[in-house]
């Protein structure tokens, strides 16, 4: 079982980016657990993004591989938050959800 991060481990690192708070943070909403939906995206989407690459490596994030199709398909992948990345999303949500476009049920904040 994978060890979650101390929040003492958290702080001690930089902050992600504005941008990257909002992407992990809707993904943590998301996320497939409880009947919540999956985040799908093509691999070539977030393969050569550093915007994803930075949090794939500081396993804020990860991702499952599906390649059904054939050598020509485009490969799809499901993006899932760590442990480290929800325990992140929790303890700066009071600072990340002001700057949320939408609020959790949909509406607009401005």
């Amino acid at each position: 079982m994978p060890r979650m991060a101390t929040e003492e481990e958290i702080k001690a690192e930089l902050r992600l980016s504005d941008e990257q708070e909002i992407i992990l943070y809707n993904i943590t909403l998301r996320q497939d657990e409880l009947g919540r939906q999956q985040t799908n995206v093509l691999l070539s989407k977030i393969e050569n993004d550093p915007i994803y690459q930075e949090m794939i490596e500081r396993e804020f994030l990860t991702y499952q591989l599906y390649d059904y199709g054939g050598p020509d398909a485009p490969k799809v992948v499901n993006l899932i938050v760590t442990l480290k990345g929800m325990r992140y999303c929790i303890m700066y949500a009071d600072e990340i959800e002001p700057k949320l476009r939408y609020n959790v049920a949909g509406a607009r904040r401005w």
